[in-house]
């Protein structure tokens, strides 16, 4: 066995690219296509993920795996205001 053909991950969503992004941009939600629209994107929403983890959090705070979680969502987008 080769090394090459040791894990197959062809299959994952992970490694999937958008079609009609010439193989560049990963497979998402949006559906976008072009690298610059996604980096547009990507930084738009982790500004937002940023302000409302900021505004929702302390310097004090002690991090639960709950808190972890909720960071997760957000800046996964699946929550809104």
């Amino acid at each position: 066995m080769k090394k090459t053909d040791r894990y197959d991950t062809s299959g994952l969503i992970e490694i999937q690219f958008e079609p009609g992004s010439r193989g560049i941009v990963l497979k998402n939600k949006l559906e976008i296509k072009r690298k610059r629209e996604m980096d547009e994107a990507e930084s738009v929403a982790l500004a937002i993920a940023t302000d409302k983890l900021l505004r929702m959090y302390d310097a004090d705070r002690r991090f639960t795996a709950e808190d972890i979680k909720m960071m997760h969502k957000i800046w996964l987008g699946e929550i809104y205001d």
